[in-house]
């Protein structure tokens, strides 16, 4: 399977995830956006509150996924995706799922929104419900499709570090703090069959059976 290592090929496959991804959680209900590759430090990504592109005929909202971060598992950039997929729905469906300074603070319409379609939301004290993380439903939508993680990013430069640079930044982040947003520790976990290697997750710990061999599952990762 060839890497992708380079951006035509990068926005490529991010197009054809939003696809799949509007098609299997969405209906397709979702308008299409023009999806973009930028720095922005602090952040994984973001969608603007507006139809900022004219695309022949049409406008359309920006999907953008931060070219800093675009090496993370699979699995962390899908959840990126849907996060803004689930914003895309709010606005299209004049649903109120951000308030405060700039929009930041995420409330429990986003969590409800983005918990329908494939995600899991925990609570930030300052950002509220936007912690992000895969459901067990799209950890198993992206490996049947086939999805391979992304094998390049863009390094922020001293500009980006110390405020100077013309990166967008996660509302409220301090200047200068953090080259990349912390990554949270996956909250799923992977059980195997020793006897005849069935997989399955859980989101929590468990103790199973398997009922083809009789056997424990044991834990994977």
């Amino acid at each position: 399977m060839k890497q992708t290592v380079r951006t035509s090929r990068t926005a490529g496959q991010l197009e054809k995830m939003f696809r799949a991804i509007n098609a299997h959680f969405y209906n397709n209900e979702l308008p299409e956006p023009i999806i973009t590759l930028k720095k922005t430090p602090n952040a994984y990504g973001h969608i603007t509150c507006s139809k900022t592109w004219q695309a022949g005929s049409e406008r359309r909202y920006e999907i953008n996924i931060s070219t800093a971060t675009l090496d993370r598992p699979i699995e962390e950039t899908t959840a990126t995706l849907c996060h803004e997929c689930a914003h895309l729905y709010a606005m299209t469906h004049g649903i109120k799922d951000t308030s405060g300074a700039g929009n930041s603070y995420h409330n429990k319409r986003f969590k409800a929104i983005a918990e329908a379609h494939g995600l899991i939301i925990d609570h930030h004290a300052k950002y509220g419900w936007t912690i992000t993380s895969p459901s067990l439903e799209l950890l198993d939508f992206i490996e049947a499709q086939g999805w391979q993680a992304i094998q390049m990013s863009e390094g922020l430069t001293w500009a980006d570090m110390t405020g100077t640079g013309t990166g967008s930044r996660t509302p409220g982040a301090a200047n200068g703090t953090g080259i990349k947003p912390p990554k949270r520790p996956s909250s799923t976990r992977r059980w195997v069959c020793p006897d005849c290697g069935t997989i399955i997750r859980s989101t929590k710990e468990v103790n199973i059976i398997c009922g083809d061999c009789g056997k424990q599952f044991i834990r994977a990762d």
